[in-house]
Order: C-alpha cells, then sequence, then structure tokens
C-alpha cells in the first residue's frame, strides 16, 4: 500500500507516517509538504493508494490541488486532514467523492478506527463534526454538486438497485460501489436507503 500524505508541518507527516507505518506493514509511505512538492509525486510512479491531504497549505492559498484532486480519480482515495474544519471544503469534497476527513487533533485510536472505516468502503468523518455539519447545514438535502458518478449511484439506489447490480450496470468493482453508496449516505446525512428514499422522496414531491 501506498500512501502520500502532504501537509506542510513536517512534525505532522513524520507522526502520521510513523503510525501508518506501524500498524500497515505492507504501506511506503512518503511525504510531500507542498502544493508542488505533491503535485511532482502524483506524476511519479509509485501511485499512492492513498493521499492524507492536508486542505490549507502556505503555497496553494485558493486550494487548487484539493479542487485539481476532485476533479479527478484521486478524489477517490483521498482523505481530508485538517487542524481547522472548513465545512464547506469539507462538503465539496464530500460530493466529489472524497473517502473522508480526519482533524490533526484527533488522537491516533480515532485515526486508525477512521483509516480502517475507510478502508472497508465506508466514508468517515468524526461523530462530533458529522453533527456540526449537520447543525450548520452543510449537509444538505439537495443533490446538487454531486460528481456525474455519484449522481448516477444516487438515482440507482433511488430505484431500489442493489450494490451487486449497481456494479454490473455501472461497470465497477463491488468495493467501489460500496464507497460510492457510503459517500451517497453521508453526503445526505443519512443512515441508510430507506432514509435517503424518505428525504429524496419528500424532497422532489415538494419541487
Amino acid at each position: 500500500m501506498n500512501i502520500l500524505i502532504v501537509d506542510d508541518h513536517p512534525l505532522t507527516c513524520q507522526g502520521l507516517a510513523a503510525l501508518l507505518s506501524a500498524t500497515q506493514p505492507s504501506a511506503k509511505v512518503q511525504s510531500a509538504y507542498s502544493a508542488a512538492q505533491a503535485r511532482t509525486a502524483l506524476q511519479h510512479l509509485p501511485a499512492p493508494d492513498w493521499i492524507f491531504l492536508d486542505i490549507n497549505l502556505p503555497d496553494d492559498p485558493h486550494h487548487q490541488l484539493f479542487r485539481s484532486l476532485c476533479e479527478s480519480s484521486w478524489i477517490d482515495h483521498t482523505v481530508l486532514i485538517s487542524a481547522e474544519p472548513e465545512h464547506l471544503l469539507i462538503h465539496t469534497a464530500l460530493a466529489a467523492g472524497a473517502r473522508g476527513f480526519i482533524p490533526k487533533t484527533a488522537d491516533p485510536a480515532l485515526v486508525l478506527a477512521g483509516f480502517a472505516r475507510i478502508l472497508a468502503g465506508e466514508f468517515y468523518i468524526p461523530p462530533a463534526l458529522l453533527a456540526s455539519l449537520r447543525d450548520t447545514g452543510a449537509i444538505e438535502p439537495s443533490s446538487r454538486g454531486l460528481s456525474p458518478r455519484l449522481q448516477q449511484v444516487q438515482e440507482l439506489l433511488l430505484r431500489g438497485k442493489a450494490n451487486k447490480m449497481i456494479a454490473r450496470g455501472l461497470g465497477l468493482s463491488d468495493h467501489t460501489v460500496k464507497e460510492y453508496v457510503s459517500s451517497v449516505l453521508m453526503f445526505h446525512g443519512v443512515n441508510n436507503r430507506l432514509e435517503l428514499v424518505l428525504r429524496l422522496g419528500a424532497q422532489r414531491q415538494e419541487v
């Protein structure tokens, strides 16, 4: 497993790298301390299986690296990290298909538990932050902003299609579909397919 950590704080990179290396024996971890270094790393092999990305980088004040990842398949392998959660950016990443958000202030156990759930195909945000996102309206019952692929998955979910049928219809692996379903549910702030159908069904009736 190849992991790229993108963060301008060497101590953060070293600590996260040590934690991941100790718990993922096959992990090969490299660090990039700027957006420029990250772009260079992404252009060379071996390509990372996972990217831990600090949202705020000094050489990227307008978050261009983050936005370019959102427009590429890399976002499917990206976990956001930051000392200051920015609800709008987290919501944008969620809509694009990022796999989760882990605060830099999280203790090691939470980091490992969150990454384990991500590896299992789930989207992960710490419960307290998820509640805050819902309270502030950052998670809205609207499909606007979802990537085209996630919109496809959502429509098939609303038609009652099982994961295997979605995978067959879209030419995706079962694991990838599980990840996409998790992202759609998290985007709408619901826990399961029934809640998704009830929420979006009510929303469409109001239109």
